[in-house]
């Protein structure tokens, strides 16, 4: 009797994907998702990944098949791959509607708490063949994540406001990720209630909402702008008091490892925020 290695595994839109054995040509269509293939152990059967899969330094290397708006068809099929990993809200339903059409193996993703993460981790390693090293960075991930929340949990809320961008202003409603990472930290996102996931708010709305701190996504060279921007709104509390800062969106905006790194600068700003509002 031959012995049956045919593989399944439930994806986040509740897909059941069925691979015959574990996947070894595969396609990430998203950063996030192409950290977390290397991560896993999985990185040297990726044939293909999107413009912006920057991490790790090989994932820079591998032929790029689309960006957020569209994907080449024709190459992907070339490529022959027989797993596609696709980011539900960031690749959108026309592009992984297209996968499927195609009749291509597509795995989909859509994490919106830090609890989901070891668990994405564990499926996806199990389509690559690589359960035990994802089990193990399953168990890492959970008990630093647990540390945090043991460290952070039950101190003051802190109200934080997240800016993606400032013209117009965007940010982040309670559904997506990062207002869990702020949760995490003892946080609370002014925002979170807005109806869209990205929301677009004004400076009024923001003033009303009065955030104790400001946490901007970007590169530090863009920092000082930023920061001089708000100079001119000293009624909100997080501008009066200084509390405005940055983490690279590439380890807050990415369900990935790094998340981990993101929540540590989140939880350590929001902590000052917080001992300085309570001396």
């Amino acid at each position: 009797w031959a012995e049956i290695t045919e593989i399944s595994v439930v994806d986040d839109q509740g897909n059941l994907v069925v691979l015959p054995a574990p996947a070894q040509r595969i396609i990430s269509l998203a950063p996030n998702l192409t950290e977390v293939l290397f991560y896993v152990g999985a990185g040297e059967q990726i044939i293909g990944v999107d413009e912006y899969s920057n991490y790790p330094e090989e994932a820079k290397s591998i032929i790029r098949v689309n960006n957020h708006a569209a994907a080449n068809y024709e190459l992907i099929l070339s490529l022959k791959p027989d797993l596609v990993v696709a980011w539900e809200s960031g690749n959108g339903e026309q592009i992984i509607g297209r996968m499927k059409e195609l009749g291509l193996p597509i795995f989909v993703v859509e994490t919106r708490k830090m609890n989901a993460i070891p668990e994405l981790f564990a499926r996806l390693g199990r389509l690559t063949g690589h359960d035990e090293m994802a089990g193990q960075r399953a168990q890492d991930f959970s008990q630093r994540l647990n540390g945090l929340r043991e460290t952070f949990g039950g101190q003051t809320d802190v109200r934080v406001f997240y800016q993606i961008w400032n013209d117009p202003f965007i940010t982040l409603n309670g559904e997506h990720l990062v207002s869990d990472v702020i949760d995490l930290c003892g946080g609370v996102n002014v925002f979170s209630e807005a109806i869209p996931l990205v929301p677009y708010v004004n400076i009024e709305a923001i003033m009303d909402a009065d955030p104790q701190v400001i946490i901007a996504s970007g590169s530090s060279e863009k920092n000082e702008q930023w920061r001089d921007s708000w100079s001119s709104w000293q009624g909100i509390s997080a501008v009066a008091s200084g509390n405005i800062y940055l983490i690279p969106p590439d380890l807050m905006q990415r369900h990935s490892s790094r998340i981990l790194d993101g929540a540590e600068y989140m939880c350590d700003f929001l902590h000052r925020t917080r001992s300085a509002s309570e001396t």
